[in-house]
């Protein structure tokens, strides 16, 4: 390789290029000692399912437990409402064909029962994160298989008083590891500027008047369609709103991805905003 250079000519590698190539080496050689030290880990210490604590590979929740899962089908696809089998040829469910939501569609792969209701309240009030990469796996499917025109992710923003006490936004952290495996990027100025109260026990109107005005986008919207990104949907008051805020910003329409779906909203935890 032959360098010019204003001064004269230089044979072989200049510095810069040798300093680049030492660095790429170096980026590889990093990448594939973490590599080999993560199978050596997984080797000495199996993953353990988060839910029966076995060993098993990948995702860490083990064949027999998604077996027994409380997956959320057949679903309503437009409010993702469990129904029964009798009514699933019917389309949208009757609350939504009386009262369509806001959003276009919502997917929620679970049923917010035994373990998964066990599982969301230790991640949200326990600071038990090591339930996400596996929530993050169990949801990622229905987002590729039917959510294939989205463009962004908006996790359910908390107000910063919340997030404060709280110390994390679940779904903001879900949102991350989704973003991770589909390539969707999130956005960073979807806010909750009012401080709502706790929507547990609150009636119908009165959720939809706690959660009046309560996000904003500030500055443009970059998506067109983007997905909410929650842990729980119960109501569904809470997407309503915020899929309305996303409209108004310029959204086309926008979709819901949740780990779980309620029936019922007293169903919910105290403290669930």
């Amino acid at each position: 390789m032959i360098v010019h250079h204003a001064w004269g000519t230089q044979t072989g590698p200049s510095d810069e290029f040798r300093r680049w190539r030492g660095s790429k080496s170096r980026a590889t050689m990093h990448r594939m000692e973490s590599r080999c030290l993560k199978r050596i880990q997984n080797l000495i210490f199996p993953p353990l399912c988060v839910f029966c604590s076995t060993p098993c590979p990948g995702n860490c929740c083990c064949n027999r437990c998604s077996a027994i899962l409380p997956w959320n089908t057949p679903a309503c696809p437009r409010c993702a409402t469990p129904l029964t089998a009798a009514v699933e040829g019917d389309g949208d469910c009757a609350a939504c064909r009386a009262q369509p939501p806001v959003f276009t569609a919502a997917l929620s792969p679970l049923k917010y029962e035994f373990p998964v209701d066990m599982a969301i309240k230790s991640m949200k009030f326990r600071r038990n994160l090591y339930y996400l990469p596996v929530f993050s796996e169990l949801v990622l499917p229905a987002l590729q298989t039917h959510l294939q025109d989205a463009d962004g992710l908006v996790p359910v923003p908390l107000h910063r008083w919340r997030q404060a006490l709280r110390g994390f936004n679940q779904a903001l952290e879900l949102a991350r590891l989704i973003s991770q495996r589909s390539g969707l990027p999130i956005a960073k100025n979807v806010l909750r500027v009012r401080a709502t109260k706790t929507q547990s026990g609150l009636t119908a109107d009165e959720r939809k008047q706690n959660l009046r005005n309560a996000f904003e986008v500030a500055g443009g919207l970059a998506f067109r369609r983007p997905v909410i990104v929650d842990d729980v949907m119960t109501t569904g008051e809470t997407c309503n709103q915020l899929a309305r805020t996303l409209l108004s910003a310029g959204a086309e329409r926008v979709y819901v991805l949740t780990i779980a779906r309620a029936e019922h909203a007293d169903l919910m935890p105290a403290g669930e905003p």
